[in-house]
């Protein structure tokens, strides 16, 4: 049996205490590296220019474009951040779960240019059949016990998507009151009949409408977008600009 004297000792627990510290140190850099890559970045909300309402969101996550359809409250993946506007990228076709997938799956699109796209299956209730996830981005829904929200994307990655209820007063009930940690307001009552219930903000974008001062028929129309910066900026959609004129 090998004898240690004491002064060898206390190196040696030291060095331990070392190697513990250094585990805990890689831990949460780890940690922080994983909460870093899911932040969002140039969060792009695009508004009907008529109704002044959101139609979507684009933005990246985890390298990932994502678009958020308010209309439709379905998620959609656009492309790679590193590989976007580069032809001289690598290509992979989309894959389909076969006839061997769980039931759920089958026939659904199993991945897109190389990233894997997953569901709720039967064991997760009302979500069975939804996208669960978008590489290592985790998607979830609101369910029965949230009421009006019910259904609604409730979170992307570690970001939550909040909703105004009748609490809030009739002009908000049921929109969007943030995304993630960017706040949206909404003009009130006493704003005047051309801005209520219209959006008024989103973080710090502001957006301005006519009055009934400004010739027909721009009355209601914005006015303007003020406050855009690259991470975060406020757009028409230009979509919607057609049906918008058709109303």
């Amino acid at each position: 049996m090998v004898a240690f004297e004491r002064k060898q000792i206390l190196p040696m627990i030291l060095n331990l205490k070392n190697i513990r510290n250094l585990g805990l140190v890689v831990l949460l850099l780890g940690f922080y590296s994983f909460v870093n890559a899911q932040e969002l970045a140039r969060v792009n909300f695009r508004i009907s220019p008529q109704k002044a309402t959101i139609n979507s969101i684009v933005f990246t996550i985890s390298e990932l474009n994502l678009q958020f359809d308010l209309q439709t409250n379905n998620l959609y993946l656009l492309s790679r951040e590193s590989k976007r506007n580069m032809e001289w990228s690598d290509y992979s076709d989309d894959e389909y779960y076969d006839s061997f997938s769980d039931g759920d799956k089958k026939g659904k699109i199993k991945s897109i240019g190389g990233v894997k796209v997953d569901y709720y299956d039967v064991f997760d209730g009302e979500k069975k059949g939804k996208i669960k996830s978008f590489g290592n981005v985790k998607i979830d829904y609101y369910d029965v016990f949230d009421g009006p929200k019910r259904g609604k994307i409730k979170s992307i990655g570690s970001h939550v998507i909040g909703y105004y209820d009748i609490f809030d007063g009739g002009e908000k009930n049921g929109k969007m009151r943030s995304f993630g940690n960017i706040k949206i307001g909404y003009y009130d009552v006493f704003s005047g009949g051309e801005k209520k219930g219209k959006l008024s903000s989103v973080g710090i974008v502001k957006i301005d409408y006519h009055d009934n001062s400004a010739p027909a028929p721009r009355p209601g129309k914005i006015k303007s977008i003020k406050g855009n910066t690259p991470d975060l900026y406020v757009t028409l959609d230009r979509r919607s600009r057609m049906s918008d004129s058709e109303d």
